[in-house]
């Protein structure tokens, strides 16, 4: 029994979380992210309504981002500059969006 509440515990425990971006690069100078990061900042209310924060990186040898979805699973990864356009529709494709956007 108390295996089985551990495990509902963890569920829920991740369903609550962020999606998260993750932006390694070498630092803040890095051509690619602050391209990257001026493409997150034209739309924070997109970001914030897929529940997606922003966590850098620095010391990396080249750029690269991850979207890791809220179970926890590295959903994308990629060496260039990522799109709103693209970032959006990833996100809105997983199920769990789709469960979000079906609630509202």
């Amino acid at each position: 029994m108390k295996i089985i509440l551990v495990i509902i515990l963890s569920v829920l425990q991740i369903s609550s979380a962020k999606r998260v971006l993750n932006i390694y690069a070498t630092d803040k100078q890095d051509k690619s992210y602050r391209e990257q990061i001026r493409v997150l900042a034209a739309d924070p209310i997109g970001m914030q309504e897929r529940d997606l924060i922003l966590k850098e990186h620095f010391g990396s040898i080249q750029f690269k981002i991850t979207l890791i979805g809220k179970d926890g699973g590295e959903k994308y990864s990629t060496k260039s500059v990522l799109t709103l356009e693209k970032l959006y529709a990833l996100i809105d494709a997983m199920p769990m969006r789709k469960h979000e956007k079906s609630k509202k």
